[in-house]
C-alpha cells in the first residue's frame, strides 16, 4: 500500500514546530536563570527612571515642567550610563583576550547594552510626546549639562584640592609657594555689587524690550552712580542666589544679562515671564530712584541760586558711559 504524499509532509512540518517551541522555552529559561544567577551591570538601579515614572503615575497631576525637568535628569543618568559602558567595553575586549575574564562578564555586559538601548528608546518617545522633535534633541541636551556639572564640580573642588597640596608639601617639610596672582573669589560674598553699564548721558530707563539705562548723573546724594537697588542674597556659596523683586531667584551672574534683555535659552513659558516681570519692576525701581535723584538735583539748584551770599553751581553731567549698581545682601 502506497503512503501518501502528506505523510512525509506532516513529519517535516512537526519537526520543525517542534524544534521552535524547544528553543523559545530554552531560551526563556536560559535568560530567566542567567538573570537571577548573575547581578545586574548597575546594581543601584535607575532611580531618575522610577522617579519620573511615579511623576507620570501621580494623582493629581504634577505640571508639564515637573515632567519635562524629571524626564531630562532621566536622560542625563542614560547619558552617564552611555559613557561608563563605552568605557567599560573597551576594557573587558581588552581582558577577554588575555583571558583574564571569563564569559559570564560578557553575558552581563551585553544583557545591559540591551536594557539601554531600551532605556533610551523609551526617553526618546517620551520627550516626542511632550513636543515633537525633542526626542532628538533631548539626548544632546543632557550631553551638555552633564559636562557642564563636571566642569562645576571639579571648578569648586580647586580649594580642597589646594588644601590637600599644601598640607602634603607642610607634612614634607616644604614651604608652600606663595601665588603671584591673586585668585578672585569662588562664590559670591555678600556685600558684592553688581555694576550694569547704561547708555552715556541721563536717559531714564528703557522699555521692556530695551537696556537698564543709567539712573542719572553721576554726582549724586548717594554716590558716584547714584541711588543703587538693594537686592538680597539667598544661601551662601556656590548655591547663593540673588532673589528678584516677584520672589524668583537667580544667580548673581546672570542679574546683569537679564537686565540687558539677554534671557537663558531654553527656558520654560512661565520662567521667561516671571524673568520678564522681575526684569520690569526692576527697571521701574530705577526709573524711580533717577527721578527722586534728578529732584533732589533741582531743589539743590534752586536752593544754591536763590542765595545771594553763594554764587550758583551747575552739576556737571558727564557724557560718558554710566553704571547702575545693585547690592546683593546676605539674607538672614
Amino acid at each position: 500500500m502506497a503512503l501518501s504524499i502528506f505523510v512525509p509532509i506532516g513529519y517535516v512540518a512537526t519537526l520543525v514546530v517542534s524544534m521552535l517551541v524547544f528553543s523559545r522555552i530554552y531560551r526563556r529559561r536560559s535568560a530567566l536563570n542567567l538573570a537571577k544567577t548573575h547581578a545586574p551591570w548597575f546594581p543601584e538601579g535607575h532611580e531618575a527612571r522610577d522617579i519620573y515614572q511615579t511623576l507620570v503615575a501621580a494623582d493629581p497631576a504634577v505640571g508639564e515642567e515637573v515632567l519635562k525637568a524629571a524626564l531630562l535628569n532621566r536622560a542625563m543618568t542614560d547619558v552617564r550610563r552611555i559613557i561608563r559602558m563605552r568605557d567599560d567595553k573597551q576594557a573587558l575586549a581588552t581582558l577577554l583576550q588575555k583571558g583574564s575574564i571569563g564569559d559570564e562578564a560578557m553575558t552581563r555586559f551585553s544583557l545591559a547594552e540591551k536594557e539601554l538601548e531600551a532605556e533610551i528608546l523609551d526617553v526618546v518617545s517620551e520627550a516626542n510626546t511632550f513636543r515633537e522633535g525633542w526626542g532628538q534633541l533631548i539626548f544632546p541636551t543632557a550631553s551638555e549639562m552633564v559636562a557642564h556639572l563636571k566642569h562645576k564640580e571639579i571648578y569648586y573642588d580647586i580649594p580642597r584640592q589646594r588644601e590637600r597640596e599644601i598640607k602634603m608639601l607642610k607634612d614634607q617639610g616644604k614651604e608652600p609657594p606663595k601665588p603671584t596672582v591673586e585668585l578672585p573669589p569662588l562664590v559670591t560674598p555678600p556685600g558684592t555689587k553688581i555694576e550694569i553699564q547704561g547708555p552715556p548721558g541721563g536717559a531714564a530707563p528703557g522699555g521692556p524690550g530695551g537696556p537698564l539705562q543709567t539712573d542719572g548723573p553721576p554726582g549724586g546724594p548717594n554716590g558716584p552712580n547714584g541711588p543703587g537697588i538693594s537686592l538680597p542674597m539667598v544661601g551662601t556659596g556656590p548655591n547663593a542666589t540673588v532673589q528678584l523683586p516677584n520672589g524668583q531667584q537667580i544667580h548673581p551672574a546672570q542679574l546683569a544679562a537679564i537686565m540687558q534683555g539677554q534671557m537663558p535659552p531654553n527656558l520654560p513659558p512661565q520662567q521667561q515671564a516671571a524673568l520678564l516681570q522681575a526684569r520690569a519692576q526692576l527697571q521701574a525701581m530705577a526709573a524711580a530712584a533717577a527721578a527722586q535723584q534728578q529732584q533732589q538735583q533741582q531743589q539743590q539748584q534752586q536752593q544754591s541760586s536763590a542765595s545771594p551770599s553763594s554764587p550758583a553751581k551747575t552739576p556737571a553731567i558727564s557724557n560718558s558711559s554710566q553704571t547702575k549698581t545693585a547690592t546683593v545682601e546676605d539674607a538672614d
